[in-house]
């Protein structure tokens, strides 16, 4: 063809793989929830800000309060979460202090819409920088991380359920030791621990409700946590296929999974083969 002169590879010449660079700060968060069969709508709230390619801030909140109430509380608790300045991210006084505002803003939110009661438990990831996450939970919300591991991934709980039976005390009337103690919405949020968790390439934060983890053995979690990322499946996937196992597995409740995954900062462009074959074609793009 005139006018076009073709780019030939050199039979000595070795091509180099070239690596693309991670940006989004090394994170990347999907989440999955699905209604429990006790109540019309899904009481539970999932979030990720700014975006699920650029996570800063993460969390999983459990609405109580049945009606539209907790799904209030939930959502109202997650927004205010999310809105954290900057500066508090690292200081586990100013989270301390920031979610204890949160209290007043759901009770404010429950009263616009009658006399009836609504909160909310939480489990919450702020993130100063890819590599590290401060952790905040109110009530049975979780976070785990994962590692990997030659045969899978190893599973452990980060944060501590602040139930009636972990703080040895009574619980209500028709309640159960299993029940939440601390709740944000009530006047009862306590002041729980701020958690500091170094999260390096290929770790995972699990961030979930207590309509899976109750259902939804730590074991399991790691085994479809590792089938997934294994098979290349999308993390919004692999949340999907937790909270279905807990509907298996007998939860009647809402059940909501988040992940967050610290990516390596390098991953090829593609193999070998595929990489010649989009770098060596002609000006029409064919193949040479």
């Amino acid at each position: 063809m005139s006018g076009v002169t073709p780019v030939r590879l050199q039979a000595h010449a070795t091509p180099t793989i070239r690596y693309s660079w991670r940006w989004q700060s090394g994170l990347t968060a999907a989440y999955a929830s699905e209604p429990g069969s006790s109540h019309a709508r899904n009481e539970d709230c999932c979030s990720h800000v700014p975006s699920a390619e650029r996570p800063d801030f993460c969390g999983v909140a459990d609405g109580v309060g049945g009606g539209a109430h907790g799904e209030i509380a939930s959502s109202v608790l997650l927004a205010h979460c999310a809105q954290a300045p900057r500066n508090a991210y690292r200081n586990p006084a100013k989270l301390l202090d920031w979610l204890a505002r949160a209290d007043a803003q759901v009770r404010e939110a429950i009263a616009r819409r009658g006399d009836q009661s609504g909160a909310a438990t939480l489990a919450a990831a702020w993130f100063p920088s890819q590599a590290t996450a401060y952790l905040l939970n109110v009530g049975d919300c979780r976070v785990y991380q994962l590692k990997p591991r030659k045969d899978g991934y190893a599973i452990r709980q980060l944060t501590v359920d602040q139930t009636y039976a972990s703080y040895a005390q009574q619980p209500p009337p028709n309640g159960s030791p299993d029940d939440p103690a601390r709740m944000v919405g009530t006047g009862a949020v306590g002041v729980p621990p701020v958690v500091k968790a170094q999260i390096r390439p290929r770790e995972l934060l699990l961030l979930c409700s207590d309509g899976l983890h109750k259902f939804v053995s730590d074991d399991q979690m790691a085994q479809v946590i590792a089938g997934g990322i294994g098979s290349g499946s999308s993390l919004a996937s692999i949340c999907n296929t937790l909270v279905r196992a807990a509907k298996r597995n007998g939860s009647h409740d809402d059940a909501s999974a988040l992940l967050v995954l610290r990516q390596p900062w390098f991953t090829p462009i593609a193999d070998l083969a595929k990489w010649l074959a989009a770098r060596y074609r002609d000006a029409n793009g064919r193949r040479i």
